[in-house]
């Protein structure tokens, strides 16, 4: 069976998407009137893959972190202490290579877990002025599995300059660069928006699967290793467990023998303006 390309590229008028095997990231959304680019990009994130690489699994991620939109599954994080077999850093899927296909204005992504008995079907897609992406999880084992699953979009810094943010729970600070920090919220109510300079960002998801958000700021506020000064990401995660989970479970979502749980994020994108023109 062949493992499909390396990356698929879809376009709209709207928007460019381009997804890679690796991790199934989405690794470009770029808004096509104003050749904006809405996910953070790292420096490094086109180096080809080498030899050397650091022995703990959150080190080696954070070296090469290339930015984008990753699925994180079963675990975001740390691996927990005493669940066998070891989880690296953000879960499995996000570290494999999966299968891509193009299906017309879609991009499917195909993996089989092997740290647990999952496989993962995820397809991107361009909707009218956005994009949506399906995820469903099915246990083909006989015994239940139980998982965590956080969606991991990273967005360019600077959109976020002079912007206002809100989630349906109230407002949300976002720092100006330098800065860091990262934030477990509760009660964002499935939804939040972005209203910047140039585009205005409608990111949403299921609230009863992903109850919590992750914040996470990277703008330029880290001056050492790994990053030294040149990240400019904010992250906002949906997730389905806060980030500090009991040590002896990978999450809270039950994945029943043979069945499948679901789920969809979409984020739309509107030009705000003169950027459109």
């Amino acid at each position: 069976m062949s493992a499909g390309p390396a990356r698929v590229a879809l376009r709209s008028n709207d928007l460019l998407v381009e997804v890679d095997a690796e991790g199934a990231r989405i690794a470009r959304l770029t808004h096509v009137p104003t050749s904006r680019e809405i996910l953070a990009t790292t420096p490094w994130a086109d180096e080809a893959r080498d030899a050397f690489s650091l022995p703990d699994s959150s080190g080696e991620w954070h070296r090469r972190y290339p930015g984008g939109w990753h699925v994180l599954l079963p675990r975001a994080g740390d691996a927990p202490v005493d669940v066998a077999p070891t989880q690296p850093f953000h879960g499995e899927a996000a570290w494999r290579t999966w299968t891509l296909s193009q299906e017309g204005a879609s991009c499917r992504a195909r993996v089989h877990l092997r740290t647990v008995p999952l496989e993962i079907d995820r397809v991107v897609s361009l909707v009218e002025s956005g994009l949506r992406v399906d995820t469903a999880v099915h246990n083909h084992s006989s015994e239940t599995v139980r998982i965590g699953w956080a969606e991991h979009p990273a967005f360019a810094g600077d959109l976020f300059d002079d912007a206002a943010v809100s989630t349906g729970g109230g407002g949300l600070a976002v720092a100006p660069a330098p800065s860091a920090g990262f934030d477990d919220v509760s009660g964002a109510a499935g939804s939040l928006t972005v209203e910047g300079r140039e585009l205005a960002l409608a990111l949403s998801w299921d609230a009863r699967l992903f109850p919590r958000l992750f914040v996470w700021r990277e703008r330029r506020g880290s001056t050492g290793f790994p990053w030294w000064a040149q990240v400019d990401a904010v992250g906002l995660e949906p997730s389905s467990d806060p980030y500090a989970q009991p040590g002896d479970a990978l999450g809270s979502i039950e994945v029943a023998p043979g069945a499948t749980v679901r789920s969809t994020v979409t984020l739309h994108v509107r030009g705000i303006g003169a950027a459109t023109a």
